[in-house]
Parts: C-alpha cells; structure tokens; sequence
C-alpha cells in the first residue's frame, strides 16, 4: 500500500513539474526574443467595437502603431482614429531595447488630456517634465513589470510553441488596478484567410477573463505579427484585424 502511495505522489509530482515547467513567467521579454522577432514596421489594424445588446450600433477605428528601434530604447507610437474626432488617441512609448521592459509612457486624449509616467526599477510616477501632465502627482510602488498598452508588440516576441503558456506582469500606465500576473495559452494553430486568398498558418494565443470572457490572438509562425484578435468582453465583442498595407495618415 505504502509503494502505491508513494508511486503515485511520484507521478502527480512529475505531472506537476511537466505542467509548471510549460509555463514561462515574464517580467520581462528575453533579450533573445527580441532580437530574434523584432521587427521595425509600421502596422496599421482595423479594429470593430460591438455592443451586444445594440448590434446594429458599431465602433470602428484605425489603429497605426509605428515601432523604431534607436540605440538602446525601442520607440512605439500609436495613433488611433475614428468617425469622431474626440476619440483620437496619441500613445508615446519608450521601452528598453534589451528587456522591452518601460521607460516612458505617454498619451494624450481630447478627453482626458495628457497623462504621462516615468518607469524606475522602484515605482511608476508621474513625469514632472510634462507641462499640463493631469497624473504628475501619481505614483505606484512596482517594479519589473510590462506595459499592457504594448500587448500586439509583446506578444509578437513570445517563443510561441505547442501547450506553452505564459503568465506575463502587465500593468495599464496609470491603471486602477496594479501591475499582475495574467495567463496566456497556447491553445493550437489555425490558417487565417486574408486579402486575395492568401493564407497565414497562425498560432492561437488565448486569455480567458472568467469562465465566459476571453481573447483569442492569432499570431503569423513565419513573422509573428498578430494578423487578427477575436474578444468577448461581457457587454460586447471586439475584433482586430492587421490591415495588408499601411495608409499614410496624419
């Protein structure tokens, strides 16, 4: 009996180191990863905004993210646009070239005006060199952590593999809730249709939120780009879709 006992605490020990060892827990993003991924573009995504209980009522909005690499920092820039110009959207990101972890962050809303924060290996605070800055007297004890706002670009670095899972510390710059581990599976593989039938055998990155909310990201094999993101968030339903080409906008 006792030879049983110990046999099977074995096997659920073994079991247990399989599944731990499958999961990768970020801080922050393996210099190798980004050295091996990244890549300097300019994406621009068609993203589609669903009220359930409304479904004829829609919000669509083109989102351009620009990715530059200078020296030692990485240099993303968004600018999100729609039907209605109050819901323009200016997103400045500074990260660090060997980490991806953040170093600035700033954007700017016609609704909510600037809000910009400076990242320390301590804390999150609010950059005092910002003029009108509505968070300059913010400040958050955190360290090592990534920034959500970057979500495409960070996922675009993940060794993406079978069963791989990732618990991955991201905070919203300026967010009510602090910086946490959020898990990102690895669920299988599916070939995407895109423009002129062409194919993109594609890597399903899911994150549930409960038991009934989640995102899927499908994420190119061969570039890593996200191709198209497919989210239930309660209320409604969002979708991204990477766009063949980028449009000159200003």
């Amino acid at each position: 009996m006792m030879n049983l006992i110990r046999i099977n605490l074995i096997l659920l020990f073994t079991v247990s180191l399989e599944a731990y060892a499958q999961v990768d827990t970020l801080r922050s993003i393996p210099e190798k990863w980004i050295t091996q991924s990244l890549r300097q573009e300019t994406a621009q995504y068609l993203v589609f905004f669903q009220n359930k209980k409304k479904p004829k009522q829609a919000g669509t909005f083109i989102w351009s993210r620009q990715l530059k690499v200078k020296n030692n920092t990485i240099e993303v820039e968004q600018k999100w646009y729609s039907s209605d110009s109050t819901s323009y959207r200016y997103v400045y990101s500074l990260v660090d070239r060997k980490t991806f972890l953040p170093i600035y962050h700033k954007t700017i809303m016609q609704r909510s005006g600037i809000e910009a924060f400076d990242f320390t290996e301590q804390k999150i605070k609010g950059s005092d060199s910002v003029a009108n800055n509505t968070k300059a007297t913010f400040e958050l004890a955190a360290s090592k952590t990534l920034n959500w706002e970057l979500d495409l670009e960070t996922f675009s670095l993940l060794d993406l593999k079978p069963g791989k899972r990732f618990a991955i510390n991201f905070y919203h710059p300026g967010g009510r809730t602090g910086p946490a581990f959020y898990e990102y599976k690895v669920t299988g593989d599916e070939k995407v249709h895109t423009y002129e039938d062409k194919v993109v055998d594609c890597w399903k990155l899911r994150i549930d939120y409960s038991d009934k909310y989640y995102a899927i990201f499908y994420i190119s094999k061969k570039s890593k780009e996200v191709i198209k993101m497919e989210e239930d968030f309660g209320a409604g339903v969002r979708y991204k879709v990477k766009l063949p080409f980028a449009i000159m906008v200003r």
